[in-house]
Protein backbone atom coordinates (compact mmCIF):
# COMPACT_ATOMS: atom_id res chain seq x y z
CA UNK A 1 0.00 0.00 0.00
CA UNK A 2 1.41 3.52 -1.32
CA UNK A 3 0.03 6.96 -0.11
CA UNK A 4 0.82 9.89 -2.47
CA UNK A 5 -0.16 14.13 -2.34
CA UNK A 6 0.92 16.42 -4.67
CA UNK A 7 0.08 19.99 -5.33
CA UNK A 8 -0.07 22.17 -8.78
CA UNK A 9 -0.81 25.48 -10.00
CA UNK A 10 -1.14 26.32 -13.75
CA UNK A 11 -2.28 28.66 -15.94
CA UNK A 12 -3.56 28.90 -19.43
CA UNK A 13 -3.59 32.55 -21.81
CA UNK A 14 -6.78 32.76 -23.73
CA UNK A 15 -6.76 31.05 -27.23
CA UNK A 16 -6.50 32.73 -30.51
CA UNK A 17 -10.82 31.57 -31.08
CA UNK A 18 -11.47 32.79 -27.59
CA UNK A 19 -10.16 36.22 -28.14
CA UNK A 20 -11.78 37.11 -31.10
CA UNK A 21 -15.17 36.75 -30.04
CA UNK A 22 -15.33 38.01 -26.40
CA UNK A 23 -17.29 41.08 -26.90
CA UNK A 24 -21.52 41.04 -26.03
CA UNK A 25 -21.69 43.68 -27.90
CA UNK A 26 -20.26 41.30 -31.07
CA UNK A 27 -21.20 38.14 -30.71
CA UNK A 28 -20.20 35.22 -33.17
CA UNK A 29 -21.44 32.02 -34.43
CA UNK A 30 -18.10 31.03 -35.31
CA UNK A 31 -14.77 32.94 -34.40
CA UNK A 32 -13.16 32.76 -37.90
CA UNK A 33 -11.25 35.98 -37.94
CA UNK A 34 -9.29 38.08 -35.58
CA UNK A 35 -10.98 41.66 -34.56
CA UNK A 36 -10.35 43.84 -31.34
CA UNK A 37 -12.77 42.44 -29.31
CA UNK A 38 -11.72 43.13 -25.00
CA UNK A 39 -9.20 41.35 -23.66
CA UNK A 40 -9.95 37.89 -21.42
CA UNK A 41 -8.03 36.78 -18.31
CA UNK A 42 -5.88 34.30 -18.30
CA UNK A 43 -7.17 31.24 -16.24
CA UNK A 44 -5.26 29.66 -13.19
CA UNK A 45 -6.17 26.49 -11.69
CA UNK A 46 -4.80 25.39 -8.03
CA UNK A 47 -5.05 21.57 -7.99
CA UNK A 48 -4.90 19.15 -4.94
CA UNK A 49 -4.73 15.46 -5.53
CA UNK A 50 -4.39 12.69 -2.74
CA UNK A 51 -4.75 8.75 -2.78
CA UNK A 52 -3.70 5.38 -1.93
CA UNK A 53 -2.53 2.62 -4.30
CA UNK A 54 -2.77 -1.47 -3.64
CA UNK A 55 -1.92 -4.28 -4.89
CA UNK A 56 -3.12 -7.63 -3.16
CA UNK A 57 -3.73 -11.58 -4.23
CA UNK A 58 -7.56 -12.03 -3.45
CA UNK A 59 -7.20 -16.06 -4.14
CA UNK A 60 -4.50 -17.80 -5.87
CA UNK A 61 -3.02 -16.65 -9.51
CA UNK A 62 -5.00 -13.72 -9.07
CA UNK A 63 -3.74 -9.99 -8.88
CA UNK A 64 -5.79 -7.25 -7.70
CA UNK A 65 -4.68 -3.51 -8.07
CA UNK A 66 -6.77 -0.46 -6.59
CA UNK A 67 -6.13 2.55 -6.48
CA UNK A 68 -8.20 5.76 -4.71
CA UNK A 69 -7.98 9.64 -5.69
CA UNK A 70 -9.14 12.52 -3.73
CA UNK A 71 -8.85 15.92 -6.04
CA UNK A 72 -9.92 19.43 -5.54
CA UNK A 73 -9.29 22.26 -8.67
CA UNK A 74 -10.23 25.56 -8.10
CA UNK A 75 -9.73 27.92 -11.74
CA UNK A 76 -10.03 31.49 -11.16
CA UNK A 77 -10.96 33.53 -14.08
CA UNK A 78 -12.20 30.58 -15.68
CA UNK A 79 -13.38 31.36 -19.36
CA UNK A 80 -16.89 30.08 -21.05
CA UNK A 81 -18.84 30.47 -23.52
CA UNK A 82 -21.86 32.16 -23.43
CA UNK A 83 -25.63 33.03 -25.12
CA UNK A 84 -26.13 35.65 -26.79
CA UNK A 85 -29.66 37.96 -27.03
CA UNK A 86 -28.98 37.48 -30.81
CA UNK A 87 -30.33 34.32 -31.73
CA UNK A 88 -27.58 31.86 -33.07
CA UNK A 89 -25.02 33.64 -31.35
CA UNK A 90 -22.33 33.68 -28.19
CA UNK A 91 -19.47 34.83 -27.26
CA UNK A 92 -16.31 34.03 -24.71
CA UNK A 93 -15.92 35.85 -21.32
CA UNK A 94 -14.35 35.02 -17.55
CA UNK A 95 -16.86 34.01 -15.18
CA UNK A 96 -15.18 33.84 -12.02
CA UNK A 97 -13.96 30.84 -10.21
CA UNK A 98 -15.43 27.21 -10.74
CA UNK A 99 -14.54 24.64 -8.99
CA UNK A 100 -14.27 20.50 -9.56
CA UNK A 101 -14.18 18.40 -6.63
CA UNK A 102 -14.15 14.68 -6.12
CA UNK A 103 -13.13 10.95 -5.85
CA UNK A 104 -11.83 8.72 -8.72
CA UNK A 105 -11.90 4.90 -8.04
CA UNK A 106 -10.17 2.32 -9.93
CA UNK A 107 -10.06 -1.46 -9.45
CA UNK A 108 -8.27 -4.10 -11.85
CA UNK A 109 -8.25 -8.07 -11.44
CA UNK A 110 -5.73 -9.79 -13.68
CA UNK A 111 -5.62 -13.78 -13.77
CA UNK A 112 -4.13 -16.09 -16.39
CA UNK A 113 -7.30 -16.22 -18.20
CA UNK A 114 -9.21 -13.14 -16.87
CA UNK A 115 -8.33 -8.95 -17.66
CA UNK A 116 -11.37 -6.88 -15.24
CA UNK A 117 -11.37 -3.01 -14.61
CA UNK A 118 -13.38 -1.06 -13.24
CA UNK A 119 -13.59 2.62 -12.68
CA UNK A 120 -15.66 4.65 -10.95
CA UNK A 121 -16.04 8.69 -11.06
CA UNK A 122 -17.66 11.58 -8.80
CA UNK A 123 -17.42 15.03 -9.76
CA UNK A 124 -18.84 17.88 -8.54
CA UNK A 125 -18.30 21.17 -10.47
CA UNK A 126 -19.77 24.22 -9.67
CA UNK A 127 -19.59 27.73 -10.26
CA UNK A 128 -17.88 29.68 -6.98
CA UNK A 129 -19.15 32.92 -8.64
CA UNK A 130 -22.68 34.57 -9.36
CA UNK A 131 -23.26 36.09 -12.71
CA UNK A 132 -26.16 36.92 -14.87
CA UNK A 133 -26.37 35.08 -18.99
CA UNK A 134 -28.61 35.33 -21.38
CA UNK A 135 -30.44 32.34 -22.35
CA UNK A 136 -33.40 33.41 -24.41
CA UNK A 137 -34.17 29.39 -25.23
CA UNK A 138 -34.40 28.52 -21.75
CA UNK A 139 -37.71 27.99 -20.51
CA UNK A 140 -36.97 29.52 -16.92
CA UNK A 141 -35.36 32.58 -18.05
CA UNK A 142 -36.70 36.13 -17.03
CA UNK A 143 -38.68 38.13 -19.08
CA UNK A 144 -35.83 39.45 -20.56
CA UNK A 145 -34.19 36.01 -21.36
CA UNK A 146 -31.78 35.79 -18.54
CA UNK A 147 -30.77 33.46 -16.01
CA UNK A 148 -29.33 34.18 -12.71
CA UNK A 149 -26.47 31.92 -12.09
CA UNK A 150 -25.15 31.71 -8.60
CA UNK A 151 -22.24 30.45 -6.40
CA UNK A 152 -23.10 26.34 -5.91
CA UNK A 153 -24.69 25.65 -9.09
CA UNK A 154 -23.24 23.14 -11.61
CA UNK A 155 -21.56 23.71 -14.39
CA UNK A 156 -23.33 21.71 -17.61
CA UNK A 157 -22.55 18.99 -19.62
CA UNK A 158 -20.64 17.72 -16.69
CA UNK A 159 -22.69 14.23 -15.18
CA UNK A 160 -21.74 13.59 -11.19
CA UNK A 161 -21.66 9.58 -11.32
CA UNK A 162 -19.73 8.46 -13.79
CA UNK A 163 -18.99 4.23 -14.07
CA UNK A 164 -16.27 2.14 -16.62
CA UNK A 165 -16.14 -1.15 -16.62
CA UNK A 166 -14.58 -3.82 -18.92
CA UNK A 167 -13.79 -7.65 -19.48
CA UNK A 168 -11.53 -9.73 -21.41
CA UNK A 169 -11.76 -14.20 -21.07
CA UNK A 170 -9.69 -16.13 -22.67
CA UNK A 171 -11.93 -18.89 -24.11
CA UNK A 172 -8.52 -21.02 -25.43
CA UNK A 173 -5.09 -19.04 -25.98
CA UNK A 174 -6.07 -17.82 -29.61
CA UNK A 175 -9.65 -16.51 -28.51
CA UNK A 176 -10.76 -14.12 -26.06
CA UNK A 177 -14.31 -12.48 -25.67
CA UNK A 178 -15.42 -9.54 -24.02
CA UNK A 179 -17.09 -6.12 -23.14
CA UNK A 180 -17.08 -2.48 -22.00
CA UNK A 181 -19.69 -0.52 -20.34
CA UNK A 182 -20.34 3.07 -19.56
CA UNK A 183 -22.90 4.48 -17.57
CA UNK A 184 -23.43 7.79 -16.66
CA UNK A 185 -26.15 9.87 -14.58
CA UNK A 186 -27.32 13.04 -16.41
CA UNK A 187 -26.15 16.76 -16.87
CA UNK A 188 -27.70 20.34 -16.94
CA UNK A 189 -27.97 21.55 -20.80
CA UNK A 190 -26.00 24.20 -21.59
CA UNK A 191 -27.71 27.18 -21.58
CA UNK A 192 -29.11 25.80 -18.23
CA UNK A 193 -25.86 27.60 -15.95
CA UNK A 194 -28.31 28.31 -13.21
CA UNK A 195 -29.69 24.56 -12.84
CA UNK A 196 -33.60 25.67 -13.37
CA UNK A 197 -34.93 22.38 -16.19
CA UNK A 198 -34.51 18.82 -15.30
CA UNK A 199 -30.98 17.19 -16.66
CA UNK A 200 -30.34 14.36 -20.07
CA UNK A 201 -31.45 11.44 -18.60
CA UNK A 202 -28.79 9.01 -17.10
CA UNK A 203 -27.89 5.83 -19.39
CA UNK A 204 -26.31 2.42 -19.46
CA UNK A 205 -24.76 1.92 -22.78
CA UNK A 206 -22.56 -2.09 -23.38
CA UNK A 207 -20.53 -3.30 -26.09
CA UNK A 208 -18.92 -6.43 -27.09
CA UNK A 209 -15.42 -7.79 -28.58
CA UNK A 210 -14.12 -10.59 -29.64
CA UNK A 211 -10.65 -11.75 -31.13
CA UNK A 212 -9.31 -15.00 -33.11
CA UNK A 213 -5.42 -15.04 -33.33
CA UNK A 214 -5.13 -16.86 -37.01
CA UNK A 215 -1.36 -16.86 -36.34
CA UNK A 216 1.09 -14.83 -34.35
CA UNK A 217 0.66 -11.97 -37.02
CA UNK A 218 -2.63 -12.15 -38.36
CA UNK A 219 -5.84 -11.73 -36.02
CA UNK A 220 -9.54 -11.93 -36.43
CA UNK A 221 -11.42 -9.46 -34.58
CA UNK A 222 -15.61 -8.03 -34.22
CA UNK A 223 -16.75 -5.37 -32.47
CA UNK A 224 -20.40 -4.96 -31.63
CA UNK A 225 -20.98 -1.37 -29.90
CA UNK A 226 -23.86 -0.40 -28.28
CA UNK A 227 -24.91 -4.20 -28.29
CA UNK A 228 -28.53 -3.27 -26.83
CA UNK A 229 -29.11 0.39 -29.09
CA UNK A 230 -29.75 2.11 -26.00
CA UNK A 231 -30.95 5.60 -26.55
CA UNK A 232 -28.60 8.22 -25.17
CA UNK A 233 -27.60 11.73 -25.01
CA UNK A 234 -24.39 13.13 -24.65
CA UNK A 235 -25.08 17.04 -24.98
CA UNK A 236 -27.90 19.13 -24.48
CA UNK A 237 -28.95 22.57 -25.15
CA UNK A 238 -32.24 24.85 -25.80
CA UNK A 239 -32.86 25.99 -29.51
CA UNK A 240 -35.83 28.05 -30.73
CA UNK A 241 -38.72 26.85 -31.61
CA UNK A 242 -40.47 29.31 -33.59
CA UNK A 243 -37.97 30.93 -35.81
CA UNK A 244 -36.42 27.85 -37.54
CA UNK A 245 -39.20 24.81 -39.65
CA UNK A 246 -39.00 21.77 -38.30
CA UNK A 247 -40.55 19.86 -41.24
CA UNK A 248 -39.34 16.16 -38.95
CA UNK A 249 -41.57 18.24 -35.92
CA UNK A 250 -44.03 20.18 -37.22
CA UNK A 251 -45.37 22.37 -34.22
CA UNK A 252 -42.96 21.55 -32.23
CA UNK A 253 -42.85 23.47 -28.95
CA UNK A 254 -39.98 21.81 -26.76
CA UNK A 255 -37.04 23.82 -26.58
CA UNK A 256 -34.56 21.41 -25.13
CA UNK A 257 -32.59 19.93 -27.47
CA UNK A 258 -30.32 16.66 -27.49
CA UNK A 259 -27.13 15.24 -29.49
CA UNK A 260 -27.88 11.21 -29.28
CA UNK A 261 -25.11 8.77 -29.11
CA UNK A 262 -24.27 6.42 -31.57
CA UNK A 263 -26.69 3.69 -32.14
CA UNK A 264 -25.93 0.28 -32.19
CA UNK A 265 -23.47 -0.73 -34.93
CA UNK A 266 -20.92 -3.94 -35.69
CA UNK A 267 -17.87 -4.33 -37.38
CA UNK A 268 -15.36 -7.13 -38.36
CA UNK A 269 -11.94 -7.16 -40.00
CA UNK A 270 -8.68 -8.79 -39.80
CA UNK A 271 -5.58 -7.02 -38.04
CA UNK A 272 -2.03 -7.17 -39.24
CA UNK A 273 1.29 -6.65 -36.75
CA UNK A 274 4.56 -6.84 -38.13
Amino acid sequence: LSVYASYADANRAPTPAELTCASPAAPCSLAQFFAGDPNLQQVVSHTIEAGLRGQSQPFEGATLSSEIAFFRSTLDNDIAFVNSPIQGRGFFENVGTTLRQGVDINLRLKTDRLLAWLGYSYIDATFQSGFTVSSPNNPAADANGNIQVQKGNHLPGIPANLIKLGTDYKLTEAWTIGGTGVAASGRFLFGDEANLTPKTPAYFVLSLHTSYQLTPNLQLFGLLQNAFNTTYYSFGTFSPTSSVFLAQAPGAANPRSYSPGAPIAGTVGLRLTF
